[in-house]
């Protein structure tokens, strides 16, 4: 066996030189090419994922993104058969598949105002108040507090199939019916041993004006495991 065959046998015989070569009786080492940095990706900025949003919503007729310390504000002029917490939900679900964590806002209003349109804050505070500017109350999401609020949300969120609900968003709008509404109060009859109707419901609106309703009353204490 010549030199170089023993040379080879001995690299070969190594795991760690079993991809080494031999060249003219010389070990070389592979040379090690390193791997090319990942090339960062871009995140769209929030008021770029809400536009294409709001474009492709079928209930919206003419909308603005306005600036807002709160997140992303949107101004939405509605067909009948939307509400502002349907379009807030679905912008919502848009950022987040974005990855983006921004809360939208939405106030529906009859037409949009002429610009400059300033921020959100402003034309928010502006519409509430005017009685006679058509626009609706902001829609914007709160989280309900811990105790009664967030259970009874987490409860009710399970009986209309949606991922949340906010502590003021109202039971009609969030698609809550007589159904819905009789099987939600048998649950929290169970849960806290007090009894409400379905026109303390629908009169309450809001987890948080349930809740208020269930401390008003003697029996309040939640039964929940």
């Amino acid at each position: 066996m010549t030199g170089r065959q023993q040379l080879c046998r001995l690299v070969a015989d190594k795991p760690e030189t079993r991809d080494w070569s031999v060249m003219g009786g010389v070990v070389e080492k592979p040379v090690q090419v390193p791997a090319p940095a990942p090339v960062p990706t871009a995140t769209a900025a929030p008021t770029a994922v809400v536009e294409r949003a709001l474009a492709a919503h079928p209930g919206v007729l003419d909308a603005a993104v306005l600036p807002s310390g709160d997140g992303v504000g949107v101004l939405v002029v509605l067909d009948e058969m939307s509400t502002a917490l349907e379009v807030r939900e679905d912008l919502r679900a848009s950022l987040v598949a974005a990855g983006l964590e921004a809360e939208p806002a939405v106030l529906p209003v009859v037409r949009l105002p002429a610009p400059p349109l300033g921020t959100f804050e402003d034309l928010a505070a502006e519409a509430a108040a005017s009685g006679s500017s058509g626009a609706a109350e902001v829609s914007r999401y709160e989280e309900p507090a811990a105790g009664p609020e967030a259970d009874l949300a987490g409860r009710l969120a399970g009986f209309l199939g949606l991922p949340r609900v906010g502590a003021l968003d109202d039971f009609v709008e969030l698609g809550g019916d007589s159904l819905v509404a009789v099987a939600f109060l048998h649950a929290v009859q169970e849960a806290y041993a007090v009894p409400l109707g379905v026109v303390e419901l629908f009169t309450a609106g809001t987890v948080r004006g349930i809740a208020r309703l269930l401390a008003a009353r003697p029996a309040a204490a939640p039964q929940v495991a």
